[in-house]
């Protein structure tokens, strides 16, 4: 299985913020104080040997949770976030139906405006992004 490192997480947020408009932050647009660890719990997928997210979907709904969430950019942190679990579902031969923007920008502002519970969330978001993939 391939993931997204913290080092793909800079770069897709580099290119949605280059190629949607943003602030233009010339560094790696992370703001101050801010972290990209919760990758390697995504990565690892298991506590005490029991998974943290028991499919594909739930691990991109993981990436897309915590970087809209955490905020950890300065600019550009629902595209990434969104972006992430796209690249990361398609690095990983899931394909997609071409996308409704309307719908999937309204799914993303109501993450992004939703509780912090990502054991609520999360399942959501892997519910909707199951439901977008054709296999």
């Amino acid at each position: 299985m391939k993931y997204v490192n913290k080092h793909m997480l800079i770069v897709i947020n580099r290119l949605v913020t280059i190629h949607s408009g943003g602030s233009g932050y010339t560094s790696n647009n992370i703001r101050s104080g801010q972290s990209l660890a919760f990758v390697d719990r995504i990565f690892s997928n298991s506590i005490f040997g029991k998974p943290i997210y028991p499919d594909i979907y739930h691990q991109a709904a993981a990436y897309m949770f915590y970087i809209i969430k955490n905020h950890a950019f300065n600019d550009g942190n629902k595209r990434t976030g969104l972006a992430a679990a796209i690249t990361f579902l398609k690095w990983n031969n899931i394909v997609f139906a071409p996308f409704n923007e309307d719908k999937v920008f309204d799914f993303v502002i109501t993450i992004s405006q939703s509780e912090n519970n990502p054991d609520t969330v999360i399942p959501t978001i892997a519910q909707w992004l199951k439901e977008m993939s054709i296999y």
